[in-house]
């Protein structure tokens, strides 16, 4: 199959682990230009090191937050001096502390809306003046299954993946007529460090085992695992290409089974 991505731009933002880091890896697999973006510079420089030295494409990092819209503001202009031009933005940003409703503080909530929703949402209003212009680009957020199907013990996340999933749709028909689509895949639990982070908090705020706690979200899963990083990246790479083209506003679900809904 022809994904069309080779030469193209790509930003990832939340590239510097987990999802977004196996995203940055499939994507220079495919001959693109790759933009990283996350708070880490140390992580950051790591990893544009294993991919240039791996694949020998264009590669730049950026090491700011983008909660600061002016931040947002400045990778773009950096790439498109860089690269003359955005074909695709990738949203990998976010992790959400979970645990017992009335024992999660407030600033729990705060900072996953702060991150996850207003970082994705300022990432893409600062691309989006060049993709209108040009009538071309791609975005795909990555989100969570959890804002379909929420969890008791992370609702935090679940509120937040809940706002994406209206804002993906939204976007998908106010910018069709601009020749931007806008997509979005739902990962159910996935091998990550924010998960391992995830289950360690859990099993403090519970006193059980990691591996009991996992065990409940893998016993609802008919595939019965954990999905890998890389698992999830191959869904983001056919959303950002050319094979996806007849698509937009659309999420898919990467879960294993675990959504029982039949939307």
């Amino acid at each position: 199959m022809e994904l069309n991505l080779k030469d193209k731009t790509a930003i990832i933002a939340g590239a510097s682990k987990g999802i977004g880091a196996s995203t940055a890896f499939e994507l220079a697999k495919e001959g693109c230009n790759i933009v990283l973006v996350a708070r880490n510079k140390e992580k950051l420089e790591q990893l544009e090191r294993k991919i240039y030295s791996k694949y020998q494409v264009k590669i730049l990092s950026i090491a700011t937050d983008i909660r600061d819209i002016s931040n947002c503001e400045l990778v773009n202009q950096t790439s498109i001096s860089s690269f003359s031009k955005i074909d695709i933005l990738i949203n990998s940003v976010g992790a959400s502390q979970g645990g017992i409703f009335w024992e999660i503080d407030d600033h729990i909530w705060e900072e996953s809306f702060d991150l996850k929703v207003l970082g994705t949402i300022k990432m893409i209003k600062a691309v989006l003046p060049d993709m209108i212009k040009r009538k071309s680009g791609r975005i795909v957020n990555i989100i969570g299954n959890t804002g379909k199907q929420p969890s008791p013990r992370l609702l935090p996340g679940s509120s937040a993946n809940a706002a994406l999933l209206t804002i993906n749709k939204g976007l998908g028909e106010e910018l069709a007529p601009h020749g931007i689509v806008v997509n979005a895949i739902n990962p159910g639990p996935t091998k990550t460090e924010r998960w391992v982070k995830l289950m360690e908090k859990l099993s403090k705020d519970t006193n059980r085992r990691i591996e009991e706690i996992e065990n409940d979200f893998i016993r609802d899963i008919p595939l019965n695992k954990l999905a890998k990083p890389e698992d999830i990246a191959k869904i983001v790479i056919f959303l950002a290409s050319d094979a996806a083209a007849n698509m937009t506003g659309t999420c898919i679900t990467a879960d294993g089974g675990w959504t029982k809904g039949i939307v």
